[in-house]
C-alpha cells in the first residue's frame, strides 16, 4: 500500500507538489512563532537563574537613580538575608552603534563561556560579547576609547564572549568595579542597586516588606515575580501571533479540501482498475490515506527546516520585532537554538493533523467509486 501510494504521488507530482508546498508554509509560520519562543524562553529562564533574590532600587521621580552604598549595612541585619551586595551597572550610548550597550562590574559577569580571551582582572581590562566585539571591529587585544565627562577613558578587550545566551552578553562590557564606574561615572561611594541573596526563597515578601519600611521610596523586585512577568510576556506573544496565522491554515485546508475532492479522469480509472483487479474499498481508502500522510510528513519537515533557517540562521527578521519588544537591539541578537517536544506536538496537532482529517471524506469518496463506471468514464 505505501508502494502503491508513493507511486500515485510521483504520478500525480503537481498536485503532490502543490499540498506538500502549501503545507510546508504553513507549518514554517507556526514552526517560527513556536521556535522562536521557546528560544525567548530559554533565555530568559538562563538569565533569571543568575539574578539575585531580591533587588533593591532608589527611585527619585519615579526612575531609578543611584543609591549609597552605605545602605548595605543598614539592611544585612534583616533575618533572612544572607547577603547583600552593591551592583556598579548601567548603559553608555556608543555613537558609532547609534545605540546604547551595558557596562557591568565584574561581579555581575554572566556564567558564559569566554570564547576567546578571559575575564576582566584589573582596570582597564574589558571583556564583551562577540556581536558588540563585530560591530565595533574589535579584537582580543584592542584598545577602544570611550568618552566621559568631557574626556576619554581607554579600555583594552582581553576577552569575547560566546553565544551560548545572546540576551545576557550580545550588548555587553564587563569591566572591574572600578573601571566599570570610571566608565559610567558612578562615584566610589554610590552604586547602581543592591542585590540581595536571601536563605530561604519562600521569605522574600516578608523580606520585601522589612526593606521597604526601612527605604521608604526604594522599589523591591522579587526575582519569582520577574520569572513570571517574563514568562506571561512571551507566551502571550506568541499566542496572539499563532492566532493571527489561524486565517493562513483554515486557507489551505479549504484548499486542500478542494484539491483533494476533485478526482481526475485518470485517478478515476485508475481506482476502477485496481478495485476490478480485487482491490477492496478498505485497501483503496487506506491507500490514499498513505498519499495525505505522505503529503503530510514530507510538508512537515520541509516546513520544520524552513522554521529553524529563519529563525536561528536569517534572525527571523520581522517576526523578532513582535516578540522581543523593541524596535532594535544593536548588536545583531543570536539567538542558541532551544526546542521544546511539547510544542512539536502542539504544531502536529494544529496542522498535521487536521490536513490528515481533511483528506478522510475526499479518500473515501474516492474508494466507494464504482469500478466499471470509473472504467468506463462519464456517458
Amino acid at each position: 500500500l505505501l508502494d502503491y501510494a508513493l507511486g500515485g504521488l510521483r504520478r500525480r507530482r503537481g498536485k503532490s507538489v502543490a499540498l506538500a508546498s502549501g503545507l510546508a508554509l504553513v507549518v514554517a509560520l507556526f514552526g517560527s512563532v513556536l521556535l522562536l519562543t521557546d528560544a525567548l524562553r530559554r533565555e530568559y529562564t538562563l538569565s533569571a537563574e543568575r539574578m539575585p533574590d531580591l533587588t533593591v532600587q532608589r527611585l527619585v521621580a519615579g526612575r531609578p537613580a543611584l543609591i549609597d552604598v552605605a545602605t548595605a549595612e543598614a539592611l544585612a541585619d534583616i533575618p533572612t538575608v544572607r547577603a547583600v551586595r552593591p551592583r556598579v551597572w548601567g548603559y553608555y550610548f556608543f555613537i558609532a552603534l547609534e545605540a546604547n550597550v551595558t557596562i557591568v562590574g565584574a561581579d555581575l559577569a554572566p556564567d558564559a563561556a569566554v570564547s576567546e580571551g578571559r575575564l576582566p582582572r584589573a582596570a582597564p581590562e574589558v571583556a564583551i560579547g562577540e556581536g558588540l566585539a563585530e560591530a565595533l571591529a574589535l579584537r582580543v587585544g584592542d584598545e577602544m576609547g570611550v568618552p566621559v565627562n568631557g574626556e576619554v577613558i581607554f579600555s583594552r578587550v582581553v576577552g569575547t564572549f560566546g553565544d551560548a545566551s545572546a540576551i545576557r552578553t550580545a550588548d555587553l562590557i564587563v569591566a572591574t568595579p572600578d573601571h566599570a564606574r570610571a566608565l559610567l561615572g558612578v562615584p566610589a561611594d554610590q552604586a547602581t542597586d543592591l542585590a540581595i541573596d536571601l536563605t530561604t526563597h519562600d521569605e522574600a515578601q516578608v523580606a520585601a516588606g522589612r526593606i521597604a519600611e526601612r527605604l521608604p521610596g526604594a522599589r523591591v523586585l522579587d526575582r519569582q515575580l520577574l520569572e513570571r512577568t517574563y514568562e506571561l510576556t512571551f507566551d502571550t506573544r506568541g499566542g496572539l501571533l499563532g492566532v493571527l496565522l489561524i486565517p493562513a491554515l483554515a486557507a489551505f485546508l479549504l484548499l486542500a479540501w478542494e484539491r483533494l475532492t476533485g478526482l481526475g479522469a485518470e485517478e478515476r480509472r485508475e481506482i476502477g482498475v485496481l478495485k476490478s483487479v480485487g482491490w477492496a474499498t478498505a485497501d483503496v481508502l487506506a491507500a490514499r490515506l498513505w498519499e495525505s500522510g505522505a503529503i503530510a510528513i514530507g510538508g512537515a519537515s520541509i516546513g520544520v527546516v524552513l522554521a529553524y533557517a529563519y529563525v536561528f540562521w536569517l534572525g527571523a527578521p520581522g517576526l523578532a520585532d513582535a516578540l522581543f519588544g523593541w524596535s532594535a537591539l544593536h548588536p545583531e541578537l543570536r539567538l542558541a537554538p532551544a526546542f521544546d517536544p511539547v510544542q512539536a506536538l502542539a504544531l502536529l496537532g494544529a496542522v498535521v493533523v487536521p490536513f490528515v482529517s481533511v483528506s478522510v471524506v475526499p479518500a473515501w469518496r474516492a474508494a466507494m467509486i464504482d469500478p466499471d463506471q470509473a472504467m468506463r468514464g462519464p456517458a
